[in-house]
């Protein structure tokens, strides 16, 4: 079993990586510099994350003019705990140790009800593939294209947002 816990560089690397996969086929590259406008980040950090994702193959790098990134793998492939493993290598031992659940520690009954949860997530988050995800983007475009704006249909009921807010 392992731990994980979600990171901003895991954010950010699974956004460029599904920014990838959108604009990309088996020869088109995406430069980091569209990636970093677009995402609002240095190119520097992301040069950072793609050196990780090229050594755990999740992309490929092409130098020179024209050079850029695409994905390594078919996105089918490509679990958001793939993604995780790559870039957020300070908690792979944490992610790595065992978790004993017939015996925890009750001074740190919470800890242990975090890891358990932390594990639950990983393994989850392990059968999420970015093509399941792209999927589920374009499903929601769909929808939003599909249905009509809940404030046409009935005008006195108050929206998500301003009921929540």
């Amino acid at each position: 079993m392992k731990i994980m816990r979600l990171t901003t560089k895991c954010r950010h690397a699974v956004t460029a990586l599904i920014h990838l996969a959108n604009r990309t086929d088996a020869e088109t590259t995406v430069a980091l510099a569209e990636i970093s406008a677009i995402q609002g980040v240095s190119l520097s950090y992301l040069e950072q994350l793609f050196a990780k994702m090229r050594q755990a193959e999740l992309v490929v790098g092409t130098r020179g003019p024209g050079g850029g990134y695409r994905l390594g793998q078919d996105p089918s492939k490509i679990s958001i705990a793939d993604v995780i493993d790559a870039i957020d290598d300070r908690c792979r031992a944490d992610r790595l140790q065992g978790f004993d659940k017939s015996c925890p520690d009750k001074r740190n009954f919470a800890q242990d009800k975090w890891n358990e949860f932390s594990r639950d997530l990983y393994l989850y988050l392990s059968e999420i593939s970015l093509k399941r995800f792209l999927d589920m983007e374009s499903h929601a475009e769909a929808d939003t294209e599909a249905t009509p704006s809940r404030r046409q249909e009935s005008p006195s009921k108050p929206s998500r947002r301003s009921a929540a807010a």
